[in-house]
């Protein structure tokens, strides 16, 4: 039977096909127009026509080239008329049909956005059932099981009791709107093909197909009886069961001689660790290949697209891209999501200030030429940025949540943004400013707070868009402009949907974008006839390469299976013949295998991880080439690896005469010592230079903040009793009650979320329980407050020189027992109290020493001023814990000893420390 034949894998199947071109049509003279071509892709096509265009060497009709979707729909128009119908249409539609017939199935998700996820999942399962052709009838047993139960969830049960009657709904409702799905384009095309006639073809040629579902099988099979229809394949039905299935229902044997032929290509194993090592290995093939134009690199998986570019784009001249980039990858799509957050934080007008700032300094929009120059904008947000966050201090700062007018209104923002453009050089009144701000709050912001349905949504995207792209340097990019275009796209779907008038929640119009976008592929730009290819697995349908790279060729990226389905139950699935999962892994089996055979040099990366594994395929290739070599040979295997020199980051920095200067005349503190213990380095930043870490009001309030409120809070409590003995009535709780309400609105009240009042109840508790301690605690029975919060200074006289300190003592209490008491309040968990004098006896000087011993100088050196202001009376400092109540005397009860030997033990230490500090030969050092 000449209208069947079958290739060995290891020819080149478009040269086989142009062969038989030329031997049926080109030597006899046939009219070449009369000939259709079908594929299952686009891309196999255009070589054929290429290499056609080469051997006529003139003008010629070519055949009639279809992929397999455009010879169905060809069919199906022969005897109908029909559209695709949009996406989001079909997901609605079946919505209304679940509505309308089984409304059961919507509990829980009666709104759309909810459903959407479901209908995506429906729609793909009738439309396996369309391709598979398989009747209503064959589902009544499933609803029948259904009804007794599956072992799965009750709402599944209720959505397969209710699968036929929402098939034959969607079908008659979809019929009667002349939108077909690909699956129902199938089914009509299986249904017609025995009443349509293809009077303007001689022959159809359906190339390199390696499965037929069951729609497809009835069409080439009535073609194929009329001879109509030649099937040329590639492989053996000795080692693929798929193609032996096919020989048998066209009871044809699908042989390529009396044994299937061995391939020869030469196989090369890279060994990687993670995606970055693989396309490095990629890079180092390339430079070794003098020509890139026979070569292809399959990406099972799109997401590699940009670190492989980063990494190739310098080795090729030109590369064509046949895989999308997720949309969802973009930075455009980021920023809608930015918006979009910014809408579902607003409250009322006030949007919160961390999201409003996420659009603000996006690239895109924070680079707008709005005034003729972007840097006017951007000059503009920083400004805006600094006062939110507290770097410039204005009604604005720290501010949670803000409207929109109070910025646009906010004179400080223009004057310190026009006072930088000054200094630039640039020129930009208030007024332009205030345009400039205006602009981008109503496109960014304000136009989206109406937006209740998706013509509107598709109105507001548009606006945005067209700023984006005119005004951004986002157009200045071609994937950027591939983008924005998909985009668009999108827009148009949005505004011509049937449910554009349709209102939705605005979380729910987010939503239902989002779950569009995450399914929407961007096209690279290139040439699919010259320069390196870089392909998908399917991609690779029926063409060959003398140069084949496959990148992570690894368990679950080859094969890439569905393991899991995620609504239909697979016992369903296998019950109605459905079930893909071995045929999926067969197919891209025999895709790799087909592509690798008319190979000549094969490289194959994939990752080592205790996570992953090479895939299978490669385990058949190894064992297959084990078999091969008498005696058996390893195959060499290359392992990633980078050189690293790790250089131990050490900062050193010398003390020139004027830093020691500065330091001879510098007012220390007990901080500024433990700074200086802790890392040299910091102490040179923080008090030599003047450089700390900006603070960002914006954050939430770190465990210093809080500290310095309950601070502050209790220096104020206090202060009524300065000089007498507090009084804890109930007066006192009442006022510091009140006292605290204010204090913590006024600091952090208009700086967090709705989750300030965790931290409201927290402090609040303690606050409480530390004043039941103050009360009753016999340790706090205070006859005198004597100072609170109060700053001294004083001159240290140590065998380094004079050195000034100053000391900041939160409170000085005269107790019931006469003892003078110095007490630290500490709201954090780390002990900071020095060893006992009597532990630090004969201890060698070093500061590794110093700070494991002695670990903070703050109680020693208050102790010393204590003593100094109160020579002949009973003194102590001590720790109070704010969490845990404990309070940490510096000297034990009833201590006797001489205070001078004390103070010795620590001022010795301390004389080490900024002996170091003003010795000129000992650098800052860190690390």
């Amino acid at each position: 039977m000449d209208n069947m034949l079958t290739y060995s894998f290891c020819d080149p199947f478009l040269e086989k096909l142009q062969a038989y071109i030329r031997e049926r049509y080109a030597a006899s003279g046939k009219d070449l127009s009369r000939l259709a071509i079908v594929f299952g892709g686009k891309r196999p096509a255009l070589f054929v026509k290429r290499n056609l265009a080469r051997a006529f060497q003139d003008s010629f009709l070519p055949p009639v080239f279809f992929t397999i979707d455009e010879f169905i729909a060809y069919t199906v128009r022969k005897q109908e008329t029909f559209q695709i119908p949009q996406d989001l249409d079909s997901c609605y539609l079946l919505y209304q049909l679940t509505q309308k017939h089984c409304p059961h199935i919507l509990a829980g998700r009666e709104g759309f956005a909810q459903f959407l996820p479901w209908a995506r999942e429906i729609l793909s399962f009738m439309d396996q059932l369309d391709l598979e052709h398989v009747p209503d009838e064959a589902l009544r047993h499933i609803r029948a099981n259904a009804e007794i139960g599956y072992d799965v969830p009750k709402d599944i049960n209720r959505l397969l009791e209710s699968v036929t009657i929402l098939r034959q709904a969607y079908h008659k409702e979809a019929s009667a709107r002349q939108e077909y799905s690909r699956g129902y384009q199938y089914r009509r095309a299986a249904e017609l093909i025995s009443q349509t006639a293809f009077e303007e073809f001689d022959e159809i040629l359906f190339c390199n197909f390696f499965y037929f579902n069951r729609s497809e099988e009835m069409i080439v099979k009535h073609l194929h009886r009329e001879g109509k229809a030649t099937l040329l394949f590639q492989g053996d039905q000795r080692k693929w069961p798929v193609l032996q299935r096919i020989a048998r229902n066209f009871q044809y044997d699908l042989l390529e001689g009396e044994e299937p032929e061995t391939p020869r290509f030469k196989l090369n194993l890279y060994e990687a660790f993670d995606i970055h090592s693989q396309v490095a290995q990629v890079r180092e093939v390339l430079k070794n290949m003098p020509s890139l134009e026979d070569t292809v690199i399959v990406l099972p998986d799109p997401d590699q697209i940009v670190p492989l570019l980063s990494e190739i784009a310098p080795l090729a001249e030109e590369f064509n891209i046949s895989m999308g980039y997720p949309l969802k990858r973009s930075s455009l799509y980021s920023l809608c999501s930015f918006m979009f957050q910014a809408q579902l934080s607003r409250k009322e007008t006030r949007y919160y200030a961390r999201d409003y700032l996420k659009v603000l300094r996006h690239p895109f929009v924070k680079n707008l030429n709005l005034q003729g120059e972007g840097a006017v904008t951007r000059v503009l947000i920083h400004k805006l940025e600094e006062i939110l966050t507290g770097k410039e201090k204005t009604v604005l700062s720290g501010s949670s949540f803000l409207t929109l007018a109070q910025v646009e209104n906010s004179q400080e923002l223009f004057a310190l943004a026009g006072q930088t453009l000054q200094r630039l050089g640039l020129k930009a009144t208030q007024e332009q400013l205030r345009l400039v701000l205006k602009e981008i709050h109503e496109i960014l912001f304000s136009s989206w707070e109406s937006v209740r349905d998706f013509r509107l949504f598709a109105f507001a995207l548009e606006r945005f868009l067209n700023l984006i792209v005119e005004k951004s340097f986002m157009r200045a990019y071609p994937l950027n402009i591939n983008i924005a275009r998909k985009m668009y796209d999108l827009k148009e779907e949005l505004a011509r949907a049937s449910f554009d008038k349709e209102p939705f929640l605005q979380e729910d119009l987010f939503r239902i974008f989002d779950h569009k976008i995450s399914r929407e592929i961007v096209a690279f730009v290139g040439s699919p006839l010259k320069g390196l290819q870089i392909l998908g697995l399917f991609e690779t349908r029926s063409l060959s390469f003398k140069n084949v790279i496959v990148l992570d060729v690894n368990e679950g990226s080859l094969p890439k299976l569905n393991i899991y389905e995620p609504l239909i139950p697979r016992e369903v699935m296998i019950s109605l013949n459905l079930d893909r999962l071995e045929l999926e892994e067969e197919i891209q089996r025999y895709q790799f295998m087909r592509l690798l055979s008319s190979a000549e040099n094969v490289h194959l990366v994939y990752q080592a991880s205790k996570d992953k594994e090479k895939s299978r395929f490669v385990e058949e290739l190894i064992w297959e080439q084990e078999k091969k070599e008498q005696p058996c040979e390893d195959i060499p295997l290359i392992k990633s690896s980078f050189t690293v020199k790790v250089q131990p980051q050490q900062h050193i920095i010398r003390k020139t005469p004027e830093v020691i200067a500065f330091l001879k005349e510098h007012t220390f503190s007990a901080s500024s010592i433990n700074t200086y213990l802790r890392d040299p380095v910091e102490f040179y930043f923080n008090y030599v230079l003047g450089l700390k870490e900006t603070e960002d009001l914006l954050d939430e309030p770190e465990a210093r903040h809080v500290g310095t409120f309950v601070h502050g809070l209790l220096e104020e409590l206090f202060k009524p009793f300065l000089g007498k003995r507090p009084k804890f009535d109930v007066r006192f709780r009442s006022r510091a009650t009140t006292l605290f309400e204010e204090r913590f609105e006024e600091t952090f009240g208009r700086t967090m979320k709705s989750d300030a009042f965790l931290l409201k109840r927290v402090i609040g508790e303690r606050l409480g329980r530390f004043l039941d301690n103050e009360a009753t605690n016999p340790e706090r029975a205070v006859k005198e407050i004597l100072h609170l919060e109060s700053r001294f200074q004083d001159t240290l006289e140590l065998p380094v020189g004079k050195v000034r300190f100053n000391f900041i003592m939160d409170r000085i209490d005269r107790l019931e027992d006469g003892t003078v008491l110095l007490v630290d309040y500490k709201t954090g968990s780390v002990d900071q109290m020095p060893k006992a004098p009597e532990a630090l006896a004969g201890m060698e000087l070093s500061c590794e020493n110093i700070r494991q011993h002695i670990r903070s100088f703050q109680v020693p050196l208050y102790f010393y001023y204590l003593d100094q202001q109160y020579p002949n009376e009973q003194i102590n400092a001590a720790l109070y814990n704010l969490r845990t109540l404990k309070i940490q005397k510096f000297l034990n009860q009833g201590f006797s000893g001489d205070r001078s030997a004390v103070h010795e033990t620590y001022l010795r230490a301390l004389n080490f420390v900024l002996e170091e500090i003003f010795n000129p030969e000992a650098p800052f050092t860190s690390g």
